[in-house]
């Protein structure tokens, strides 16, 4: 049996902290935003000879709808948008944000609860681009389909806003499975509503693919890095298409030197070894890669040329 190339994919640096359960299934995602109401902007200046600084806040009731995996999701909420000013002279930069908890999004095969956060860039006295918008997604399950399901998603755009949204199903199998299971606890649909949708959701599971949550970026004071963990962080996921089998993973560096090697080791089924180097890195570095091939093989993980993680990666289960 041959293996295929052990395949690099990225080397990102960043203290970043990593979830022991980093399966994702990845899928395309794009909505509608819509503001039915604002209420009236209130601005505070602190006037200073050369640098001034000042806040605006201003309450938007928004509409939201997010179809995933084929799925309509809807929902309302208010948020307080809040920018921050600093005016040196004639140039200022600002950064407005809003933030609104416990979102309900209802759906027909159930509702998820996120959080939404959204982050706008303002350039000079006030202009902005909606387009250049950042809509931040979390969520950590809700009813139905969405039942103990992590949700994860950073959407370009304020009004349309689209990219890739994590959810956490470990296959497109299991995702499908969900979905029917919380079309079928709705008792208001029909038969013929329930086909319909679940087409829908067979239509866009086409486009979807097993990875990881992407890293959520370190939280704590401005200007300082988050500490490296003590031993290296390493988080995977396996993606199966036909007699091919894929491991994507995700290292993070831990503390100790400040150039440590990281490099994979995949030993096929007959004890033949193919070894993939993946860079010098510091500690708090997120190193990503990859290996293809046709399981079973096992992808052994060095760090700073110790082992710290064996992955065993099994036949597909219709494999004899």
């Amino acid at each position: 049996m041959a293996l295929a190339a052990v395949l690099v994919l990225s080397a990102s640096a960043g203290a970043q902290p990593a979830s022991s359960d980093a399966t994702a299934l990845a899928v395309p995602a794009s909505g509608h935003i819509v503001i039915t109401d604002m209420g009236k902007a209130e601005t505070h200046i602190v006037p200073t000879p050369v640098v001034s600084s000042g806040s605006t806040t201003q309450r938007e009731d928004l509409d939201i709808t997010l179809p995933v995996l084929g799925i309509p999701l809807e929902g309302e909420t208010s948020l307080t948008m809040e920018a921050h000013m600093t005016m040196v002279l004639v140039s200022a930069t600002t950064t407005a944000q809003g933030k609104a908890d416990h979102v309900v999004l209802h759906g027909p095969a159930g509702d998820a609860t996120v959080s939404v956060v959204i982050d706008q860039p303002v350039q000079g006295m006030g202009g902005y681009d909606p387009a250049d918008a950042t809509v931040h997604i979390r969520g950590a399950g809700g009813t139905g389909m969405f039942d103990g399901v992590r949700i994860q998603a950073d959407l370009k755009g304020a009004f349309k806003p689209a990219g890739t949204l994590y959810l956490g199903y470990p296959s497109p199998e299991a995702a499908l499975a969900a979905i029917e299971r919380g079309l079928a606890q709705n008792a208001s649909l029909t038969g013929p509503q329930r086909t319909a949708l679940l087409d829908q959701a067979r239509q866009a599971l086409a486009g979807a693919h097993v990875d990881l949550f992407p890293p959520e970026a370190a939280a704590g004071p401005p200007g300082q890095t988050a500490a490296p963990p003590a031993q290296a962080v390493v988080t995977s996921a396996v993606r199966r298409a036909g007699a091919q089998t894929q491991v994507v993973l995700r290292v993070i560096v831990p503390q100790g030197p400040a150039r440590q090697p990281v490099r994979l080791v995949v030993v096929d089924a007959d004890g033949t070894q193919y070894p993939a180097d993946l860079g010098v890195h510091a500690p708090g570095d997120a190193v990503s890669g990859s290996a293809s091939g046709a399981a079973p093989f096992i992808v052994l993980v060095f760090v700073n040329d110790v082992m710290v993680r064996q992955i065993g990666v099994p036949a597909p289960p219709d494999q004899p």
